[in-house]
């Protein structure tokens, strides 16, 4: 049995189907199709149903369980690869830390540098993705730990902050002046909206909070949707940890849209690491002045 077929297996299961799946593993649905014919004929039965005989796969409870062995597998020989890197003269330890790209990029920066002076015998390599990514490459083995949303503490996991959504505009704008005592949703009628591709609300969530979306323009960064704020194109509906010197932030009444923020990891990582980086999240959120810090605490 072959680990590719395994990686094959697994990311058709956890994608929902051939074409993503090929997507994902850049290469071409044939190929996925075929990987997949070879280790069922090496299990001896369908992995899969395939309703109407169409594209869509639905695994077998056989398949289902085999799933989460094949998955234990990857991650060990991700783990195993990791560790012989590591023993190789001198390369330092590292820790893989995921990072949601709505994480303001200044409370990033300012953490790793601060890791960085504390903590100069390993080194810390960061990877961008979205939550449900993020999960997956931590189930996987693939990360140690994950600067993400979490919505309560638990035995691997801190929340270290929680924060409100707010309107971001520009200096100028209308807007501005309540910054301190906040507006209601009526104000924001009529109002046209930058929309941040990476945030983790949808529409209908916007909608069902009163908004009526009028888009000015979509983008799929941060700093670009802030750039367009601040010049005026439109507003954002966006944590106030995003606010900059170049927009303003205005408290929304009734909206009522909050995230917590935090510290996930493994159970297998370094815990004198995962403790580094929880304090120095911890010490960003105060320097920043964020209201809602809730700190953190040494992983048992």
């Amino acid at each position: 049995m072959k680990l590719h077929h395994l990686l094959v297996f697994v990311t058709v299961v956890e994608r929902g189907g051939v074409v993503a799946a090929a997507r994902h593993l850049h290469v071409s649905q044939p190929a996925v199709s075929a990987t997949l014919r070879a280790l069922e004929d090496e299990l001896g039965e369908p992995l899969f149903h395939r309703p109407g005989g169409g594209r869509r796969l639905v695994p077998t409870a056989k398949a289902l369980r085999f799933h989460g062995r094949a998955t234990e597998i990857l991650g060990q020989c991700d783990a195993a690869r990791a560790e012989f890197r590591a023993d190789g003269g001198n390369q330092l330890p590292r820790l893989r830390l995921g990072v949601m790209p709505t994480i303001a990029g200044r409370d990033v920066v300012a953490v790793t540098a601060a890791l960085a002076r504390g903590e100069p015998g390993w080194s810390l390599h960061l990877h961008e993705g979205g939550g449900a990514e993020l999960a997956d490459r931590l189930r996987r083995g693939r990360l140690e730990a994950a600067w993400t949303t979490v919505e309560e503490d638990a035995a691997n996991a801190r929340v270290l902050w929680r924060e409100d959504f707010v309107a971001l505009v520009a200096p100028g704008h209308r807007l501005a002046r309540h910054r301190s005592s906040g507006v209601g949703l009526r104000d924001l009628e009529g109002e046209r909206i930058v929309l941040r591709a990476a945030c983790e609300l949808r529409g209908g969530q916007l909608r069902a909070a009163g908004i009526a979306l009028r888009a000015a323009a979509r983008a799929a960064r941060d700093e670009l949707a802030l750039r367009l704020v601040a010049a005026g194109v439109g507003i954002a509906i966006a944590p106030v940890s995003l606010a900059t010197e170049e927009v303003v932030a205005v408290p929304v009444a009734e909206l009522g849209l909050r995230r917590s923020i935090g510290l996930t990891w493994r159970s297998d990582a370094p815990a004198h690491l995962i403790a580094a980086v929880l304090d120095a999240v911890a010490e960003q959120a105060y320097a920043v002045g964020r209201s809602d810090s809730v700190g953190a605490r040494p992983p048992p």
